[in-house]
């Protein structure tokens, strides 16, 4: 936390429940994915969901909420794509005090993802779009493989909730969605859930030649049948995408619209054979994707292929309204005497604040070791950024201050000098700006947040202010599963 020209350092473990239960046990209980390996894990995927559940009812507030953060209407969450967002209250010194899992009133009955979407602008009420994938058997049968859904913050209800896959057949790696003006894509890469890990090794999510495809949904879409399925006809996976966009072409004919076409423009890294195994690097090169909504098909340009790199990430939104690009308007007009009896209008939902996207370096470890900057409107890589020489760090946060300049900060960590750092550069120059030395170890990760001062101090004030009925409800829930741990540890076999 920076704040005054001091900086602060907060370090804790996530106090989930998993979390307190493991220490109130004093050993671990909860499985983790790694057990799952020949014929004791195959005794164990049969019998540990029933063992959790004795300790934790609901499946989807198991998994160590610790992939990424939101802060959103005032409220701090912890995600993992297979839990509930899981909300903490945040005080003033960094640390976190558990209040429950967040379910729209009830209404969400599917995991949410650790890349839900703020959709508008900072300075309106956002509505927060969502998404998820299950290897649930139970939920992949009452729902799907996949759920999408919308909260409308101004209506505080969620107006969209679907299953946007056609199949129940396979579970595709989703672990990302984008949104543009008018529309929400998903995508079903090659990357397939597949149980025969358990004797064969190696991560449970395995490449196949299953062909990309993208799902495009409407924002207002209320079922399954309105969404557009293209297919890419290349198998690979995209994880992070960077940025997308609409160019849009409206014809008119004696001042009416009569047609309009919509190309949404994707901007993401694109691996051919993605591995989800730590102990191997991955190859991503920056890919351009058309997606032609009208004709459903899809085109592809490789925007650069000298860099390996993943971990996407755009500025903030601005606080003001978005100026969008000129030079991609177009206006062509046919006049028959002094009357103009058709129009060709061409625009872009590109703005000059998202000209600029952000992407982690990846070397031949797999470390971070730099990060590239991306100019959207020139469609090229605009420049590179390496840290020092042993050193490695995480995935760049991006940060728009007040003046809506843009900063780059990363924690590093020099292998040699065991020295951690946090580097904050000039988003315009690359120049950097300090370098912080860290007096412990500090872990460099990926998925951080920066949350403006602003924010944080709306988030104190909400809890101050919090309903006393709302905060005897989380004290209730804490109690409950409380008593719940004491009797099942007073039952015996």
């Amino acid at each position: 936390m920076i704040n005054n020209g001091t900086a602060t350092y907060t370090n804790q473990f996530i106090p989930c429940p998993r979390y307190q239960i493991e220490q109130e046990l004093g050993e671990e209980y909860f499985p983790t994915i790694g057990e799952y390996k020949g014929l004791v894990g195959l005794l164990k995927l049969t019998f540990h969901p029933q063992l959790v559940k004795e300790k934790i009812d609901d499946l989807k507030q198991v998994a160590p909420p610790n992939t990424n953060v939101l802060m959103w209407n005032n409220k701090f969450y912890c995600l993992h794509e297979a839990n509930l967002p899981m909300e903490c209250r945040m005080y003033p010194d960094g640390t976190l005090q558990y209040l429950g899992y967040e379910t729209f009133n009830g209404v969400l009955d599917y995991p949410v993802s650790a890349h839900p979407v703020k959709d508008g602008r900072e300075d309106e009420d956002d509505s927060l779009i969502f998404h998820s994938y299950s290897v649930d058997e139970q939920l992949i049968e009452e729902h799907g493989t996949m759920k999408v859904g919308m909260y409308n913050s101004k209506e505080q209800t969620v107006s969209t909730y679907l299953v946007p896959t056609p199949s129940k057949k396979h579970v595709s790696f989703a672990h990302s969605i984008i949104t543009t003006e008018h529309f929400i894509v998903v995508w079903d890469c090659s990357v397939h859930f597949q149980t025969d890990a358990l004797f064969y090794g190696g991560s449970f999510f395995k490449s196949t030649e299953h062909s990309l495809k993208f799902g495009v949904l409407p924002k207002n879409a209320t079922s399954r049948d309105d969404v557009i399925w293209i297919d890419s006809n290349e198998s690979g996976a995209i994880v992070h995408p960077l940025h997308a966009w609409e160019e849009v072409t409206e014809e008119f004919q004696d001042g009416t619209l009569i047609s309009s076409r919509t190309i949404i423009k994707l901007w993401s890294p694109f691996s051919k054979d993605l591995e989800l195994d730590l102990n191997k690097a991955n190859t991503f090169h920056m890919i351009e994707y058309a997606i032609d909504v009208h004709s459903k098909t899809v085109s592809r340009e490789v925007i650069d292929d000298t860099i390996n790199s993943e971990f996407s990430v755009m500025p903030p939104r601005a606080r003001s309204q978005p100026v969008f690009v000129p030079s991609w308007l177009a206006v062509n007009e046919i006049q028959v005497g002094n009357e103009t009896v058709s129009t060709t209008k061409k625009y872009s939902t590109l703005s000059y604040e998202n000209r600029f996207g952000f992407t982690a370096i990846l070397g031949d470890r797999g470390h971070f070791i730099g990060y590239a900057k991306w100019d959207l409107i020139r469609r090229c890589l605009d420049s590179t950024v390496y840290y020092g020489k042993n050193e490695v760090g995480g995935e760049p946060t991006v940060v728009r201050a007040a003046n809506d300049k843009i900063y780059i900060g990363c924690y590093t960590y020099n292998e040699e000098e065991s020295q951690s750092s946090f580097i904050i550069y000039d988003g315009d120059t690359n120049e950097k700006v300090c370098r912080l030395h860290m007096p412990y170890r500090v872990p460099y990760g990926f998925h951080g947040q920066f949350i403006p001062k602003e924010d944080l101090e709306k988030h104190f004030q909400y809890h101050e202010n919090r309903p006393s009925s709302e905060l005897k409800d989380v004290e209730e829930e804490i109690y409950r599963r409380l008593v719940q741990q004491m009797m099942t540890m007073l039952t015996f076999p």
